[in-house]
Formats: C-alpha cells, structure tokens, sequence
C-alpha cells in the first residue's frame, strides 16, 4: 500500500483519471482473451462430430436461425467466425498495449522534466551536497525505471493476473480435477519462487541504484579531466574504476537475466506433465475420442497462453521488486524538494535598451548577515553589515577562505541568510528575486561554455531567432574580442567545443564578459573574472569595464590591486568578517 500511495503521488487528477480508463480496458482484454480460448471447444467439437450440432439445444438454435442446410456450412461459418474473434481480440489488445504505454511513457517524460525542473529551481545548496553523477542518474535512470520497472509492469501484471484467472475459471469449468492438480503445483512453484528471490530483487534493485551512480560519476571525471588525465597518464586508474562498477552491473544483470527465464522452463514442465496426466486419466476412464480431442484441445490452447503469462507475472514481479529502490529515490526528491523550490521564470523580457530608466536607485545593503553550509556549525559569513549606494563601483578583497565569495553568491540570492537581512532599495531581496535576477550580470572565475557557437553562448538560454547580433557585436568589443571573432571563418557561427576547449583561457573569460554584459545589467558581478588574463588584456578589459561606472553598479572580488585601484568601496574581509572599509583614499577599521 505504501509503493501504491507514492506511485498516486505521481499522478494528477486528470491522470488518475485515465489510470481508471486503462483497468477498465483491462478487464476487456482479460475477457477477450478468455473467449477466444473458450470458443476452440465448441468449434473443434462440431469439427471432429457434426452430430453435436443436432445435440446441444444452443447450437441448434444457431443453426435454425441462420437458416443452413447442412452441417458443413455451420462448420464453415463457425470456423470464420473463429477467425474473426481472435482478429478483433488481437486489434483490441494492439490498441489496449498503444494506449497503455502512451500514457505511462508521456507520463515518464513529464515526470524528468518536473525532477530536472526540481533539481534547477532548488536552492543553490542543494548542488552542494548533491553529485552531479546521482542527479543524472536520477534523471535518465530512476525515473525510467519506476515508469516502465513499475508503473508499466503492473499494468502488464495486473493484465496477465486476470488472464490466467479468466483461463483457469474456463478450465475448472471443462476439467476440474486436471486443473486442481495444475493450480497446486503452479502455485507452490509460484510461491516457492517468490519466497527465494523477494529478497534478493530488492537488494539487487538497491545495489544497481549505486553502480549506476559510479559509473556516471567515473566517467564525468574521467572525461571532465581528460587534459589532466593524460598528462599524468592516469587513463588506467579511471578505466580500471570504471571497470569495476560495470563488471557489477552485469552480474547483476546476468542474475536478473536467469530469473526472467527460469519460470518459463520450470512452468513449461508443470502444464506439459499435467497435459500428459490429464489425458492418461482420459483415456484410462474409457473417455470417447471427440470429447478427448476436444479438452486436449482446450488445455493445449490454454497451456500456450497460460505459459508466457505465468512466466510474465513472475518476472514482472522480480522486475517490480528490482525497480522498488528508484520509486524511494524519485518520490523523496519530487516531494522533498519542491517544497522548497521557486517557480520557473519562462523568460524575461530582455528588450535591449541603453537608455531605458534604471529600476534600482539607491543601495543594496547587508544587516547583520549570518550564513553557514548546511550540517556545519560554523559561519562563514558572521553578522556582516553593509551598503553598496547603486552606480559605485565595491571590491571585497582578503585571503582564500575569508568568504568573498561567499557574501558575493548571499548577494546573488544563490544563499538565504540563516540570521539578518539582505535589502535592496529598502526591499528585500527574498521578495524581488525574479527583478533582481533579470537586472544582474555574473562573470565567474571558472566560465561554463556549451558546446555550441559563439553567438548562443553570449546570449546564453535565448532562442536562435531571439538573439540580437548587434547587440552580440557591441558586447564582443567591450570584451576586447571582437576582431579575434571577425577573423575567424565562421565568425559568430563558429563553434567552442564542449566546455570551450577551443578557445584558449582568456578568450573564454572574455565570452563569459560578453555573456554577462549581452542584457545591458545594471548591476555587474565579477568573481576574480579576469584572473586568467594576461596584464595587458586585463587593464584593457578593466578599462571598458570601468566606463560603466555611474551607468552600472559594479561588485568585484579580486586579488589583483590594479583590478580594484579605480573603486569607490574596498571591502577587506577576513574569517567571514569585514575588518576594514576604504572609501576613496580613506581607509575605516571595522
């Protein structure tokens, strides 16, 4: 009951709703399939002695009704009539299987979208304490396999459950004793099977849940490093890991493999004896041929339904069982993290205009500012007060660790403080994120570039058809590289590699300028942005940058004192505290 509230818990009312249709169609399918076995005996019955016709009241009522002449041509129509019932079963039944999967794949599909939606929009602390390696395979994995490992499988179990009770009504109906016999050994084989392996699938499901992870994990780092990886010649170290996880992975395989064909023998045995056993009990009652014929018919007919169904239900239940750690995955973090997730902005409106009002006018101030990573006691930023009047330029420079980067990302609103308040123009933050986000630029130290050209890699997450090139031009000389693009063959169309391995270090820094400065941002951040450019390229680019002073509030970490010597506001942090402030010429002990 407890797998079934999670698996309801992924689905909306409208949803449910055609969960509904799908079981009604199933009970169809079930019976569709019953009639198309129950008819075999009367057919084979008026085959092998047309006297039958003359005997059973039912069937010759059939015949006077139809107005026949003679006993062929009821065979003939009976024979055709056959026909037709299991074409009409078999349309059915493609229709029933298009449906069902339709729904439950569309459902996957919305079901990643939502978890990779989840995993975006989730505080910035999540990605912290989270590998990328486990979010992926969450993804691509987890969800497939509660989709089609589940949700897809209980369908089909649910289906051949009420076949082959539908197949055993009939039988018990035609032949009590010899079904009575089946059902037993079925069902002690059945349970005995279970009993061995309900344990083992789980465990096994838990166990493939981890390799998986490992072996996205191995081979992100193994090719995220690949210049380091060569240069140190330790291709052996990430091949032999990776190795290790995927020879686990098919065991494991191997194992599920063997419990998805062991039924199938070990049923086929069961039914083929009870066949033999039923007909030697026959036959020893001194049974006549025609009625013979026409349960061996009956049983031969059920026994080939009845083998793939039973061997279906139990590796659709070793298959549930092995898929029942990723419904544990994916329902904590659906339910989890939505709870703390922001709603997904489509897009903002970035019409490119200079001369537009500005919307923040006065400051952007910190009061009493504390924050600590999650699970750690310590502070990193602690009761930090500030002000940063819109239209200066602020630098905040200290050692590695003193936390300027820190109150930089609780600035960015990528960190909630735990204790005081983060205002812009007297507002919080918390209550304008969405304005605050589309009126902000960020330079990182280490720029991101997907693999695609330059032109989608400045006017990062638009559309093809909305970007401005004009705009991409002016952004690329602010960015001192504008005549590299110029010359190359395919100028903006040309591409950069996966994380741009074709451009060299400060090129790329400058795309990530470029990007930065494509929205016209009133307030530009820059976390040691130009640490990879060479001196000349940095006072060149800082020059640029410095003419946006008065039009854009301009917010630098930088170790580099040329980077900071034209700055309005130099804050000196050190143990997650600001100890001095200088204004100007003017330096301030904190």
């Amino acid at each position: 009951m407890i797998m079934l509230r999670k698996l309801l818990h992924l689905f909306d009312m409208k949803e449910k709703k055609k969960l509904i249709v799908l079981l009604i169609m199933m009970i169809f399918a079930a019976l569709f399939e019953t009639l198309s076995i129950s008819v075999i005996v009367p057919v084979v019955g008026i085959v092998t002695n047309p006297g039958l016709i003359a005997e059973q009241p039912v069937l010759m009522y059939i015949f006077n009704f139809l107005d026949l002449q003679s006993a062929n041509s009821f065979i003939v129509i009976s024979v055709v009539a056959l026909i037709l019932i299991f074409i009409l079963k078999n349309v059915y039944l493609l229709l029933f299987h298009y449906l069902q999967n339709r729904m439950v794949l569309n459902q996957q599909v919305k079901m990643s979208s939502d978890l990779f939606r989840a995993y975006l929009t989730a505080p910035y602390s999540l990605h912290l304490n989270r590998n990328s390696a486990e979010l992926l395979r969450n993804i691509n994995n987890e969800v497939p396999r509660v989709f089609q490992g589940i949700i897809l499988s209980a369908f089909q179990l649910l289906t051949e459950i009420l076949v082959v009770s539908c197949i055993l009504c009939l039988l018990f109906i035609n032949a009590f004793r010899a079904t009575l016999i089946t059902s037993v050994l079925l069902s002690g084989g059945v349970l005995l099977f279970l009993k061995i392996y309900r344990k083992k699938t789980i465990e096994l499901g838990k166990e493939q849940q981890f390799i998986i992870g490992e072996l996205i994990k191995w081979v992100n780092q193994g090719l995220g490093a690949s210049k380091e990886v060569k240069v140190t010649g330790k291709e052996a170290y990430f091949i032999n890991s990776y190795k290790k996880y995927s020879q686990k992975s098919a065991d494991n395989g191997v194992f599920m493999r063997m419990l998805d064909v062991f039924p199938r023998y070990f049923i086929e045995t069961i039914i083929v004896v009870t066949i033999l056993f039923t007909m030697l009990m026959f036959v020893s009652n001194g049974s006549d041929t025609s009625q013979l014929i026409s349960t061996m018919a009956l049983f031969a007919m059920s026994a080939f339904r009845l083998m793939p169904s039973i061997s279906r239900i139990l590796g659709l239940i070793s298959t549930i069982r092995y898929s029942q750690p990723s419904l544990a995955v994916i329902y904590d973090d659906m339910v989890n993290i939505n709870k703390i997730t922001q709603p997904v902005k489509e897009s903002y409106n970035f019409n490119i205009n200079i001369n537009k009002e500005k919307y923040y006018k006065h400051s952007i101030e910190l009061k009493s500012v504390s924050y600590s990573y999650p699970n750690q006691k310590s502070f990193l930023i602690n009761n930090v007060t500030l002000s940063i009047p819109i239209g200066q330029a602020v630098a905040f420079i200290g050692e590695s660790g003193a936390g300027k980067s820190t109150i930089v990302d609780i600035i960015l609103g990528l960190y909630t403080p735990e204790t005081g308040k983060v205002l812009v123009d007297h507002t919080s933050l918390e209550d304008q994120i969405e304005i605050w986000q589309s009126k902000i630029g960020y330079i990182p130290q280490n720029i991101y570039l997907s693999d695609d050209t330059i032109r989608r890699n400045i006017a990062f997450g638009l559309e093809e058809e909305d970007i401005d090139d004009i705009q991409v031009w002016r952004v690329l000389e602010q960015a001192q590289l504008k005549e590299f693009v110029e010359a190359l063959p395919d100028k903006l169309n040309t591409h950069v590699g996966e994380r741009g391995v074709r451009l060299s270090g400060g090129q790329r820094q400058r795309i990530g300028i470029a990007r930065a400065l494509y929205h016209d941002p009133e307030i530009l951040f820059m976390d040691e942005a130009t640490s990879a450019l060479d001196n000349n390229t940095e006072k060149e680019i800082m020059k640029a940058i410095d003419n946006l002073k008065g039009e854009k509030t301009l917010i630098i970490i930088a170790h580099r004192l040329s980077t900071i010597e034209n700055c309005d506001i130099v804050y000196k942090m050190s143990k997650g505290q600001i100890i001095s402030v200088q204004r100007g010429l003017t330096q301030v002990a904190e």
